[in-house]
């Protein structure tokens, strides 16, 4: 068959158009969100207020009024009157904190919410909410996680309470904090999901797309379009979604999981990731409520997906997360004790590596490794990984080997415009001859005005799994290379349907080969005796206003670092012992690549002074107990 002649490529994607939205067809609409707004990120959600709606406050539909048979329309009440927001309305104001209620009820097998928030149009900043139901929370609702599984135990056909506690974002990009924002409300229902279709969906977007990536290799081109053009000619199209459709799908899907072909021979390891920013165009705050959304999806999709593995840094998330949801955190210890949920990072946070002292670079792997060491069962795993960070000094690995760190990760030295690093994968030699592995990640990503970005985001699009390939500059000594899914910076971390392409691609032929799986699994394969040598610092060319912007903070940095230095050599020669962990981990924190750097809204740098000023304070406190008192 000649599939150019015949449009086949374009007629598979027009197919594919017409029988998406029947994923989402079986929906009944719920009544409209009310909203209440927050002062705040801070400010607890009022998920108790009493429901002002003649049904004495209960969750289940055991009502006085003329209900009987209603499951999700009208009865909604008024939450002391908070305003409604009609489906299709525009609804929110940049940087606001919210709380939006409603009921709902559902009856039956493979039921989920789909709840459409709106989408702000730009990449970092988007409607997200954590999601309860009668006062529990189970996942985060935004941009990239629209649809979310009810529990069975939900699943009764009585009304449930359903609230989302959030924030709007910003809008624009490069960012206008003057910007309006523009957040259309969906149409937010229950639905009945297709699993069976949404499987024949998924594998014809991955297999088409790879069609495109497969250009250069007619042979494999044109059986995987004549496999699509026989699936479609077997799904019963006449009428999309009616029972002769529905039974004409395990068919249709049998055949497009009957490609053969061989894999190309390299492996691809999906690591499950959303990184995480600790203040950029948020506050810290926000921040601990965007940890705690993107842990929720994480734990609830490693409930329904056995092979799903989950890798995440920065101890200073994780003591947050201790502290604001126990529960949370508990099933973490868990999935980490189980090896599904991989600690790893090696630092305290993400900093910056050219602006800190070096007292403070070793205190960060110290205080970092310890806390994972005191707080998990299962080892970390021995990586520096710094994929956001802008520049890295010689000093580097002779840190990392005293520290038991064997591997260094990071991605934006590939956005160096005028002198690119010779090779992705590398032994990194620092100043005393110490050497570790280093590894540019390769998964490529559209970056404005920069012509080799690469990212640890990726979306899995055939384009990045066989980018992340052909971008590796070390291809004669490394075919296992590391490759990052999910959404981060409150975007939620992967997705059902992420899980689905990373399983999709475990063996699509003409590809490499995509394993589920933890970062130590790749290291496993590192040929260290076979790469080529890099001594010195890695030095990246572009953010160089780093090392100027918000100059008040860098002096107050290096003043706080020589003043704890002095406080502890004070305490040694009064023979005290002093909590220097806690003294040392709020300045840590502040060393965020985002903040010392300057490089985070002015709310950002508001936070950093107080945090300053009560560090300061708490030395002076100190400093005056440890000191000789005057004798009279």
């Amino acid at each position: 068959m000649n599939h150019k002649r015949f449009f086949t490529a374009e007629k598979i994607r027009s197919r594919l158009a017409l029988i998406t939205p029947l994923q989402y067809a079986k929906a009944e609409p719920i009544a409209p969100f009310r909203l209440k707004l927050l002062d705040g990120p801070e400010t607890p959600p009022p998920l108790d207020e009493d429901y002002d709606g003649g049904c004495n406050g209960g969750h289940n539909d055991n009502c006085n009024g003329d209900h009987n048979g209603e499951r999700n329309g009208d009865h909604n009440g008024n939450y002391g009157n908070w305003p409604v927001i009609p489906f299709g309305s525009f609804w929110g104001a940049p940087n606001q904190s919210f709380l939006l209620r409603t009921r709902f009820s559902a009856k039956g097998a493979n039921q989920a919410l789909y709840l459409p928030l709106g989408n702000s149009g730009d990449i970092f900043t988007h409607p997200e909410g954590l999601l309860y139901i009668d006062g529990v929370s189970l996942a985060s609702a935004d941009r990239h996680h629209h649809l979310i599984d009810i529990p069975e135990r939900y699943c009764d056909g009585q009304l449930h309470e359903l609230a989302l506690h959030g924030w709007t974002g910003w809008a624009g990009w490069p960012l206008d904090l003057n910007a309006p924002l523009a957040l259309k409300m969906g149409r937010c229902s229950v639905i009945e999901r297709q699993p069976q279709l949404e499987a024949f969906v998924q594998r014809a977007q991955v297999l088409i797309e790879t069609v495109e990536v497969l250009a250069q290799n007619p042979a494999l081109e044109a059986e995987l379009l004549t496999a699509l053009h026989e699936a479609f000619l077997i799904l019963d199209t006449r009428v999309p979604g009616d029972a002769a459709f529905f039974a004409s799908l395990p068919a249709a899907l049998a055949r497009l999981e009957a490609i053969e072909g061989d894999p190309l021979p390299v492996r691809l390891q999906a690591i499950g990731h959303a990184h995480m920013d600790l203040a950029y165009l948020w506050t810290i705050p926000q921040t601990r409520l965007k940890n705690a959304r993107t842990y929720s999806n994480v734990l609830r999709l490693m409930d329904k997906f056995p092979a799903y593995y989950f890798s995440h840094s920065q101890p200073q998330l994780y003591a947050y997360t201790k502290e604001d949801r126990p529960d949370l955190y508990q099933a973490i210890q868990q999935r980490v004790a189980e090896g599904r949920w991989e600690i790893m990072g090696g630092m305290w946070v993400e900093p910056d590596l050219n602006i800190p002292s070096g007292e403070s670079l070793v205190r960060q792997i110290l205080y970092g490794r310890r806390f994972f060491e005191r707080e998990f069962e299962a080892p970390e795993t021995p990586v520096l990984w710094l994929p956001d960070s802008f520049g890295f000094p010689a000093s580097i690995p002779q840190l990392m080997v005293q520290a038991g760190l064997t591997h260094f990760v990071t991605n934006k030295l590939n956005w160096n415009q005028t002198n690119r690093l010779p090779d992705s994968s590398f032994i990194w030699e620092g100043l005393d001859g110490s050497r570790v592995g280093a590894q540019l990640l390769t998964t490529p990503r559209p970056v404005q005005y920069l012509p080799f970005p690469t990212s640890y985001k990726s979306e899995l699009s055939a384009k990045e799994v066989m980018g992340t390939w052909t971008h590796s500059q070390s291809k004669a000594e490394l075919r296992h290379l590391p490759l990052c899914y999910g959404y981060g910076d409150g975007g939620g971390g992967p997705s059902e349907a992420l899980i689905a392409r990373a399983v999709t691609f475990a063996a699509v032929p003409g590809m490499p080969q995509v394993e589920m799986g933890r970062l130590s699994t790749w290291l496993e394969s590192w040929p260290a005796e076979a790469l080529n040598t890099w001594a010195g610092e890695l030095y990246m060319e572009g953010h160089r206003g780093t090392l100027t912007s918000q100059a008040w903070l860098k002096r107050a940095n290096r003043l706080l670092e020589t003043r704890l230095h002095n406080l502890e050599a004070m305490a040694v020669l009064r023979g005290k012992r002093l909590d220097m962990e806690g003294l040392w981990t709020p300045l840590l924190t502040l060393q965020f690549h985002d903040i010392l750097c300057g490089t985070a809204i002015h709310a950002v740098f508001e936070e950093a002074r107080k945090t300053c000023a009560a560090l300061e304070a708490q030395i002076d406190a100190l400093w005056d107990d440890l000191l000789p008192k005057k004798q009279h």
